[in-house]
């Protein structure tokens, strides 16, 4: 089976952070340019892949959007689902960027950016978590019934280092300071020979 793994486009706190204080991030919603870009990945979408397809989405409002935007332009029968275990590394329910305590700060520098936990939120250590999760109850078992030749995962930056990272099997070490993927752009996976390989495959230019 194939596996496509897709950012959601460019947001609202993707332009500005500060909206993070006040809307909770499972409201925030495309851009503009955000638009165009999952209009772009659909396009490129549609050639990839057939009506033998399922997509699964974060139930966030981005990438719900950016969910729909590629299915509109996929085979009618491709199945669509949403999954909370793929949503965004949850920072707190309102996240300040320009308010962090000293003792945050104290405990992110002790911590580390894998294992320190946000209030009210998670660490990355969490989110890695949840991609073991997903791969275990969702794709694995997808795998065993060879129903779908392709799926499709639109999910979010962190999320989608987590699930590399696992299948990868980098160490700890090797997981701070991660740049991520560029919106809308297209991660492709496939196991071969009992091992994962992934690439880029796919960076919309609008």
């Amino acid at each position: 089976m194939n596996i496509y793994v897709i950012r959601h486009g460019e947001s609202e706190h993707n332009v500005d952070r500060s909206v993070m204080a006040h809307t909770h991030d499972s409201n925030h919603s495309l851009t503009p340019l955000g638009e165009k870009q999952v209009k772009k990945t659909g396009e490129f979408m549609k050639t990839m892949v057939n009506e033998s397809t399922v997509l699964y989405t974060s139930p966030y409002l981005r990438t719900k959007q950016t969910a729909k935007a590629i299915y509109s332009q996929l085979p009618g029968q491709v199945s669509f689902y949403e999954s909370p275990l793929i949503r965004e590394w949850e920072l707190g329910n309102l996240y300040d960027f320009t308010d962090r305590s000293p003792q945050a700060k104290r405990e992110f520098k002790a911590a580390g950016q894998f294992y320190f936990r946000y209030q009210n939120g998670e660490s990355l250590a969490d989110v890695y978590l949840r991609a073991t999760m997903f791969m275990n109850t969702v794709v694995d078992r997808l795998n065993q019934q060879q129903r779908y030749e392709n799926l499709i995962i639109v999910t979010h930056a962190a999320f989608m280092q987590m699930l590399i990272a696992f299948l990868m099997k980098w160490p700890v070490e090797d997981l701070a300071g991660f740049k991520p993927i560029e919106n809308a752009s297209v991660i492709k996976i496939n196991e071969i020979d009992g091992d994962y390989q992934y690439e880029k495959i796919f960076v919309p230019i609008v």
